[in-house]
């Protein structure tokens, strides 16, 4: 580790992140809290980098003494078996506050409070608010801790009003104090195909909502106390709101066999907008996407990065690329060549300075030697260069620039099912095969941000899953979206259920019609479940003009209710192809008298050039229609390739130079397009901007 420190402090780099808490060996805080290693762990460290500072991932997930100590407060899962603490347990939560007070203590009575900057508390497997149970196939909580926070979180939802909870659950006998979790049968089936219908099925969102505020309030209260115990000087935070990404489970870990298992209602991480929200949390983090990390894939966050920025926060992206250097069983994209492993790095890298994020890298240890400079010499300089673009990025505006918003409702993944059938094209693929190859930047928001009015204006909206609006977030979203020169690309079933808040009562809670009066199209349907499939069948509109007749994309997964246009008044662009043969209009438009244009399209994974078509059409600048992995600000170009060769790049307004930041090299001067020869399997990243900006990076 020492030896790796110093490497990165000769590249400028002095900010360490390490793993403290319930990993520790023998556990740090049993017995007394046992901190007699603490200073010489930290000593190791400031002895290679006498600049140190430190970000500490505190664990709070109770090891298996603490279990046997307390089973009463251990998750109960439906095959009967005891696990970690139970998320709702009041014991643990005490004790893990009761530890973050001591160990801060500790780190500054030892003369390490200025040097640690900031605590990231955690729970669940590796410390990221997941519990293992969330990815498999056996239900939770049904431990008494959780029985309890359930009953008590509905008397607050309901406002103590049973006749309420009773109308809710379609249930005349329950009452708050026999309210029960629901059953694995309950959670892991569905009564409306994919979806969960309210009129029945209420008992089962009301318990992933309250699972959901449970874990946003834990992260929440955990940071409090390292705000109070450090006298707000240090920075506080979590691994939270992997909401692009919880359609994996156990299986795709390896784990299991759970391959139609989704994690999304089952981790808690839809409490994204209360930790969002309070001021208690400066940072969240995670790993980038697991799902196409090698040469041609995306560095993607996990959380909608755009709204993270929107309320204040920074996010950091952990980069735990499976270089050349990393063993073969720790595969996750691993790439073989040290010049493969440099375009990857350099991809992610360009991903995070292009929209204003936070890196740490992952390396010197045994087992996470991913990115070493000790064990990798070629790495040194690269690193040493992260640094110099970083530093010199600082002075640039990377703020949200995009024409392109992307939208993600946290609210419609508690209506559906826990099976990832649907999550895992629409929005899991959807996100690092089209949108990543569209040619063109987003932005990734929160819809209930939209509904809110806090976004700036774009020119295309996409809703990929928008799907459960109440009349008042429907009528919102209306006012939004719609207006002279913007476009909204719907995805599927957008607006198809229409829930109640408690104690009201607006209407049929799954509805066509509901889907008409947020998009503007007449829809049908069908009901039995099966993978829609698309393709083309107008190639002279603008949208369409140029696509091959044999480009198809759709889910392999079985879906339902499966939706189709039955609008005479529409401009048919594609079918739809799917349960009995049939072959409906799936792929519409529609431009209204106040000037803006309505798309529907009934499967999702679309694929990156029809999204590009509809930009095109919605006026959105594309730099490149090659289908490169591409980022961009608005001084900063990146273009992560496979196949290589000449590029075309477009830029939206002119500029005095464009220098190529990898090479060291002004590729052109007072242009607004530019003509490069990229190597395959490569990245490149571009300044586009003013020369006298430019002169301040050659003078550092």
């Amino acid at each position: 580790m020492a030896d790796c420190a110093r490497r990165y402090a000769e590249a400028g780099i002095h900010l360490y992140a390490f793993d403290v808490g319930t990993q520790g060996s023998p556990p740090e805080w049993r017995d007394g809290h046992d901190f007699s290693s603490v200073a010489a762990r930290f000593g190791q460290v400031i002895a290679a980098d006498p600049q140190a500072r430190f970000h500490l991932r505190v664990h709070l997930e109770m090891p298996e003494w603490w279990q046997k100590l307390h089973p009463e407060e251990c998750e109960l899962v439906s095959n009967g078996e005891r696990r970690m603490q139970s998320f709702a347990s009041r014991v643990w939560r005490e004790q893990a506050k009761s530890f973050l007070r001591a160990y801060i203590a500790h780190i500054e009575s030892i003369g390490l409070g200025d040097r640690v900057i900031a605590y990231q508390t955690g729970a669940g497997a590796t410390g990221e608010w997941v519990k293992e149970s969330a990815m498999s196939r056996p239900a939770g909580d049904y431990s008494q801790p959780m029985r309890e926070h359930f009953q008590q979180w509905l008397a607050g939802r309901y406002q103590n009003d049973v006749s309420a909870l009773r109308a809710a659950w379609n249930d005349s006998g329950v009452t708050f104090a026999t309210a029960e979790v629901p059953t694995f049968v309950e959670q892991s089936t569905t009564r409306h195909l994919s979806f969960r219908d309210p009129a029945r099925e209420q008992k089962v969102i009301d318990y992933y909502r309250c699972l959901a505020e449970l874990c946003g309030d834990l992260i929440v209260d955990f940071n409090r106390t390292v705000k109070e115990a450090t006298s707000h000087r240090a920075l506080a935070g979590a691994f939270f709101g992997y909401l692009m990404e919880l359609a994996w489970n156990s299986s795709f870990f390896g784990g299991g066999i759970e391959s139609e298992t989704g994690a999304t209602q089952r981790s808690g991480h839809l409490g994204l907008r209360r930790v969002l929200e309070s001021p208690y949390v400066d940072f969240i983090v995670s790993p980038y996407s697991y799902g196409f990390r090698g040469i041609g894939g995306d560095g993607a966050p996990m959380p909608p990065t755009e709204s993270v920025r929107l309320h204040g926060k920074l996010y950091v992206f952990e980069e735990d690329s499976r270089t050349h250097l990393s063993a073969h069983e720790q595969d996750y994209g691993r790439v073989r060549a040290l010049a493969d492993s440099e375009a990857v790095l350099k991809r992610n890298f360009a991903s995070v300075l292009t929209r204003g994020l936070g890196i740490w890298w992952l390396g010197g240890s045994p087992d996470y030697p991913h990115i070493d400079p000790e064990r990798e010499p070629a790495f040194r300089p690269l690193l040493r260069q992260f640094h110099d673009i970083g530093a010199f990025a600082l002075n640039l505006d990377r703020s949200p620039r995009a024409d392109i918003a992307v939208l993600l409702d946290d609210e419609s993944f508690l209506y559906e099912g826990t099976q990832n059938d649907l999550d895992l094209p629409l929005i899991f693929q959807q996100r690092l095969w089209g949108l990543a190859r569209l040619g063109a930047p987003y932005d990734l928001y929160l819809l209930q941000d939209l509904i809110e009015g806090q976004l700036p204006p774009y020119k295309l909206y996409i809703f990929l899953n928008a799907f459960a609006l109440d009349q008042a977030r429907r009528d919102a979203l209306a006012r939004q979206a719609r207006g002279a020169g913007k476009t909204a690309l719907w995805l599927y079933a957008p607006g198809y259920i229409r829930p109640s808040l408690p104690g009201q009562n607006d209407g049929a809670p799954l509805s066509l019609d509901a889907m008409a009066e947020l998009t503007g199209f007449r829809f049908g349907k069908g009901d039995h479940p099966w993978g829609p499939l698309m393709h083309i069948t107008e190639f002279e509109h603008p949208i369409t003009r140029g696509l091959p007749q044999d480009l198809q994309w759709g889910a392999n997964s079985r879906i339902g209710p499966l939706f189709h246009l039955d609008d005479d008044e529409a401009t048919i662009l594609g079918q739809v192809v799917y349960s009995q043969g049939r072959c409906k209009p799936g792929f519409g438009a529609k431009t209204f008298s106040d000037g803006w244009t309505s798309v529907y399209i009934a499967a999702p994974n679309v694929p990156a050039a029809v999204l590009r078509g509809i930009a095109r059409h919605a006026g959105a600048h594309l730099y490149s229609e090659a289908g490169d992995v591409l980022y961009a600000a608005r001084d900063l170009l990146a273009v992560h390739t496979v196949a290589g060769g000449p590029r075309v790049l477009r830029l939206p307004r002119p500029v005095e130079v464009v220098y190529d930041l990898f090479a060291r090299r002004v590729v052109a001067r007072e242009v607004d397009r530019f003509e490069v020869t990229l190597p395959k399997a490569s990245t490149a990243l571009y300044y586009t901007g003013d020369q006298n900006v430019l002169s301040e990076l050659s003078e550092s």
